[in-house]
């Protein structure tokens, strides 16, 4: 069995730009947190295939499942820079608050914009015994696969989302992995290496996604049904495809390769527009209390005769007392 804890930490010492910290695991009593508890606690959050995003105190986090149940990773991006808790503790707070098996806290110190992953390792681990190939079900359990066979690392998360990927020896073939969707089905393919066919199918091997089972008249049929200049790799029992439009390559299933060349895939996370509380805490609203005004005194109107012969005799009755 490889221990996913194993992989990340030898990955994490091989890329200088993290920092590794592992947290104490949650008592007995405390049960881990659902995708569920996260919709009931926090009052904005939007929902696209297991995942569910909110923002709060300026940073976007995502809650990441397998089953649309359980939660096994937790993305922090950096929204704006004023915080009342920075990254380290907004971390801590989450682990406090989810009470994840056995969480992984990894930051991406040098990253464009403050990011970190927290990742229940224990899950990570028997996903990743499960996984036959990263596009096995979703973003969650293709991460399980890519950090049990320990070929790539995580480096850093793009600003739509995506998940970075490095290979841990320096290759020139980096991942960009979405994190949206329901089911993970392509990935996009970008660094220096060129994808010709022999190292298409070497990556394709990597993930778990076997050897180039096609010739090359049906790479080039399947090229001019997906309308991309050039398929380098086909695996007709995966129905998988390597493909490249330009200079743009993507991997993954027939149809859902073809949507991302088109940029028509998705898989973007997409984060409410208004911020939620911390679950727990008291918003105090001050009221507005009015000032108090001041009585407008009548103006004062002339005194009849008699009222100014009386008042003139009552004057005159002090003066003499």
């Amino acid at each position: 069995m490889k221990f996913v804890r194993f992989h990340v930490l030898r990955m994490l010492a091989l890329a200088v730009a993290w920092a590794f910290c592992p947290a104490a695991t949650a008592s007995a009593a405390d049960e881990p947190w659902t995708l569920e508890n996260v919709r009931t606690a926090f009052a904005n959050t939007t929902t696209a295939g297991n995942t569910v995003c909110l923002v709060h105190d300026g940073w976007q986090i995502a809650f990441l499942s397998h089953n649309k149940q359980d939660i096994g990773a937790i993305l922090i991006t950096q929204q704006n820079s004023r915080h009342e808790y920075n990254l380290r503790a907004t971390i801590q707070r989450l682990v406090d608050l989810t009470n994840l098996n056995a969480p992984a806290k990894m930051e991406m110190e040098n990253h464009p914009r403050a990011a970190a992953i927290v990742i229940d390792s224990e899950l990570i681990e028997e996903l990743g015994d499960e996984a036959e190939h990263v596009f096995t079900g979703s973003p969650l359990e293709g991460i399980a696969y890519l950090l049990r066979e320990g070929y790539f690392y995580i480096y850093g998360m793009q600003p739509n989302g995506y998940m970075h990927w490095k290979t841990v020896k320096i290759s020139g073939v980096d991942l960009l992995m979405p994190m949206a969707p329901l089911k993970l089905s392509a990935m996009e393919v970008t660094g220096d290496q060129k994808m010709d066919e022999y190292a298409t199918e070497v990556l394709a091997r990597k993930l778990g996604l076997g050897s180039n089972t096609a010739s090359l008249s049906q790479r080039r049929g399947a090229s001019s049904q997906l309308d991309c200049n050039e398929v380098t790799y086909m695996n007709s029992k995966r129905n998988v495809v390597g493909a490249r439009l330009k200079r743009r390559f993507v991997i993954g299933k027939r149809t859902a390769a073809a949507h991302m060349l088109e940029e028509r895939y998705g898989g973007t996370l997409v984060y409410p527009l208004q911020p939620s509380n911390w679950p727990g805490s008291t918003v105090e609203e001050e009221e507005e209390t009015p000032e108090p005004q001041e009585q407008q005194e009548e103006p004062e109107r002339p005194l009849t005769p008699k009222e100014a012969q009386e008042s003139y005799k009552e004057l005159l009755r002090n003066l003499v007392n």
